[in-house]
């Protein structure tokens, strides 16, 4: 049976060492890349980000995804993506600027939880065990527990926890639907699938980007929000006479 010990929270926050003091770091996104470093993420390259927080928000996002690459799996380039195609949605479904923020960090830290996931069962190139698939759908609670006492938007944190609820019910880790799913979890859901099936995994080939869409558009009313499922083949991917 599969060991999992989630980490449990240290009682000081961990030795800087470039000098910085804890307050330096304890603004918005510097609480997300101190905690990646309580987990074992590349200590010096978080506390440089950290340093540069208050005059570049996005480079602490941009370096956010990059090292929660080194330890989340999800194929070369997955986080940057899926921030790509959610913040594309996003912005044609004609989200608000604050709300284009919540889904750009929902996006980027979505698949956050799955540091607590064993890298063997991330890379696994067969078939996941019933055992291993409780493990990974873990994630998306486990990811929006580490943020939730992080001074992040609520929608950013709603968006990790349910990106892999369903439209019809039949997700996680709840099993919300329709639109008791919230927005910025929605849109994420769309972007993470899309990039998933384009991109080559241990299990899978890549699909080209016109299947991928066609994929989405079945989805839609079943898996998807039908409306931001549409919006997104026909806008966001420029695919508008595409049919299922």
């Amino acid at each position: 049976m599969l060991a999992l010990a989630p980490p449990s929270p240290p009682a000081a926050w961990p030795a800087c060492p470039c000098g910085l003091r804890a307050g330096a770091i304890r603004q918005g996104a510097g609480e997300v890349l101190a905690r990646l470093a309580e987990l074992g993420v590349d200590t010096e390259a978080t506390w440089a980000a950290a340093n540069r927080l208050s005059a570049h928000s996005d480079l602490a996002l941009d370096t956010a995804v990059e090292l929660l690459a080194s330890v989340q799996g999800g194929g070369q380039g997955h986080g940057r993506r899926v921030v790509e195609l959610a913040v594309s949605l996003a912005e044609a479904a004609g989200l608000s600027s604050e709300e284009v923020r919540a889904v750009r960090w929902g996006a980027a830290l979505h698949d956050l939880g799955k540091v607590r996931v064993p890298r063997e069962v991330l890379d696994k190139p067969g078939p996941l065990t019933g055992e291993e698939r409780t493990l990974v759908q873990g994630h998306a609670a486990w990811g929006a527990e580490l943020l939730t006492p992080l001074p992040l938007p609520a929608a950013a944190v709603a968006a990790v926890r349910h990106h892999h609820e369903r439209w019809d019910g039949g997700g996680y880790p709840r099993g919300l639907r329709c639109r008791r799913i919230p927005l910025a979890a929605r849109i994420v859901a769309i972007a993470d699938v899309f990039d998933a099936l384009i991109s080559a995994r241990p299990y899978k080939p890549a699909w080209c980007e016109c299947e991928a869409a066609r994929v989405i558009l079945r989805g839609a009313g079943s898996q998807f929000d039908p409306r931001l499922a549409r919006l997104f083949v026909r806008e966001v991917l420029g695919f508008r006479d595409l049919r299922p």
